[in-house]
């Protein structure tokens, strides 16, 4: 029997959409309504949610998709399959795709980063 690595687990789970992890209390006191709502309704974020630091940094990327959007409508054809099966579970990653390229690949790499233990690319 060969057994999955952690980090393997967590993503089969973070794309079985079993993933909901609730904040920690000292973490959930310092998110906004917004930010509360958007965890229960986005799995990929609320995986992060035993991470503040990468939670943070995602909720930057999402303010500054909303700040600074590209103008650039796209789908998600072209995408692999993993980052179009994030994208449908997550309504507030496909609007940072909509709104911002940049950002969506910063974001993208960050929730993967976090479920497969690799290194986000900014």
């Amino acid at each position: 029997m060969k057994l999955l690595k952690a980090s393997a687990v967590a993503l089969i789970i973070l794309m079985s959409g079993g993933g909901l992890v609730a904040a920690p209390p000292t973490l959930a006191a310092e998110l906004t309504s917004e930010q509360t709502t958007m965890l229960e309704r986005n799995p990929a974020l609320a995986a992060l949610a035993a991470n503040a630091p990468m939670l943070q940094q995602a909720f930057q990327l999402i303010a500054r998709a909303a700040a600074e959007p590209s103008g650039s409508q796209r789908g998600v054809e072209g995408l692999d399959a993993v980052d179009a099966q994030l994208l449908s579970e997550n309504p507030a990653l496909l609007q940072v795709w909509h709104s911002s390229p940049e950002a969506s690949a910063d974001l993208l790499a960050l929730i993967k980063s976090a479920a497969g233990g690799g290194k986000p690319t900014k």
